[in-house]
């Protein structure tokens, strides 16, 4: 009993410590948590939500307005109105007058009025461009998508470098520490001088150097990711870093930046129908009913007067002249879309570009990382033999040190062609993932 006791906080103290931390096995785990927490995307989901209120609001515009309405007035003093006299009396004098008042006091109405624009150009564009911008917003979200798995991809291979660089480097650490040991030993006995001893402290300074500064990269890229990922937790990355994302350099999926800069341009092309639609012509569809009550009572309706009426009617609205303000617009919307299409084409040919360079990157990274790993196995084989040589008193620790420096240099070069082959890698990978929110093929500018 009393070990399950002193078992039981052991339990709480891990559970505490795992609950407090967020782990990655591989990239994509990365990519998953970022698509549900990271700001970036979460905003622009957020802005994709307001560009389809715009386009409702848009829309809406293009269906008729109805508006209904009442109203009572209390005519405190009625209005007197001079009735020529002879009107009611042929005998009158000329020039004479009868003051009369009409009305009654209390006046009641209600009344329903409709207005249709049945025929505008400018609201039927500006929705058909409405619809547009939600289009362009989803792909604007793949945009940033992208862009930010580039980021994370490349402190998420930063980060499994750095601990690959700390494996290397506490080994380097023993064995600069064996060989100061050794050189100590030797020099008291007399047996090498100051300047060889002198050359193993500093191996050993540098070693514990490069390993301090793998040790501060670590944590300082630890906390760049989690910033990336709006994460305050802390985080365990246990992915492998020689881990093939892809199987072959094919990129078939569209950059995100083309499929949004399609989008603007069909934007585009709706202002200038925007801007033409301001020479065509208007037609609006009216409807008003009104009912009134009329009488000499407040709330008596035994002695109303029942006054109702209707109106129907057209509006046409034909613009004849209006300046050469509209002419200039639209000819500055059209160098605008032209501007938006020869954007399109560099576009276009920049990106392609860009995909062949990452193809041809990720094979030299590949040939490099395999050859320089070759020589690493080599030259950690012959350091061997070296440290053997060395503790028989073949060579001197002079030559000990100068041989060690060569297996130095190759974990020097391993480690920058791993660096290489890992940006190489996930930049095809990303670029072979498929942004297609919606069917982004079918936009053509």
């Amino acid at each position: 009993m009393k070990k399950r006791i002193f078992f039981l906080p052991i339990c709480i103290f891990l559970g505490i410590h795992t609950i407090g931390q967020v782990q990655f096995k591989s990239l994509k785990e990365v990519f998953n948590y970022a698509d549900a927490n990271a700001y970036e995307i979460k905003d622009a989901e957020i802005q994709q939500n307001i560009t389809k209120s715009k386009k409702i609001q848009s829309q809406s515009s293009l269906y008729p307005n109805i508006s209904f309405g009442s109203g009572y007035n209390d005519n405190l003093t009625l209005m007197s109105t001079l009735i020529p006299a002879k009107i009611f009396n042929p005998n009158a004098s000329e020039g004479t007058f009868e003051k009369m008042t009409f009305g009654k006091q209390h006046t009641y109405n209600i009344g329903l009025q409709a207005q249709w624009d049945i025929l505008n150009f400018q609201k039927i564009f500006a929705a058909k461009a409405a619809g547009i911008q939600e289009e362009s917003s989803l792909i604007q979200t793949e945009k940033i998508r992208y862009n930010l798995y580039n980021q994370l991809a490349s402190t998420y291979y930063s980060i499994l470098l750095a601990q690959k660089s700390i494996d290397i480097y506490n080994k380097n650490v023993e064995v600069s520490t064996k060989l100061l040991g050794n050189a100590k030993e030797k020099f008291n006995k007399g047996l090498i001088s100051e300047l060889e001893l002198n050359k193993a402290k500093i191996q050993q300074l540098q070693n514990f150097k490069n390993l301090q500064n793998a040790k501060d990269n670590l944590q300082q890229l630890q906390v760049q990711l989690q910033s990336q990922l709006n994460l305050g937790e802390d985080i365990d990355i246990n992915g492998d870093i020689e881990e093939a994302l892809i199987n072959n350099t094919d990129i078939t999926t569209e950059n995100p930046e083309i499929l949004w800069q399609k989008t603007q341009i069909k934007a585009f092309e709706y202002n200038v129908k925007q801007g033409k639609a301001l020479y065509y012509p208007l037609l609006s569809l009216q409807y008003q009913y009104t009912y009134n009550w009329a009488t000499d009572g407040f709330l008596n309706f035994s002695n109303v007067s029942h006054l109702p009426s209707q109106v129907l009617g057209f509006k046409l609205s034909v613009p004849l002249f209006t300046g050469f303000n509209n002419k200039q617009s639209l000819n500055e919307m059209k160098l605008q879309l032209q501007q938006q299409k020869m954007k399109l084409d560099n576009l276009q040919l920049v990106k392609s570009k860009e995909d062949e360079n990452f193809k041809l990157q990720y094979e030299q990274a590949l040939n490099n990382l395999n050859r320089d790993k070759e020589i690493l196995d080599l030259q950690e084989k012959n350091d061997l033999h070296y440290e053997r040589r060395y503790e028989n008193g073949i060579i001197s620790l002079d030559d000990r040190l100068d041989k060690y420096n060569d297996l130095l240099t190759a974990q020097f070069n391993y480690l920058n062609s791993l660096a290489d082959y890992s940006i190489a890698q996930y930049q095809v990978f990303i670029r072979q993932m498929n942004y297609q929110l919606l069917d982004f093929n079918n936009i053509e500018p």
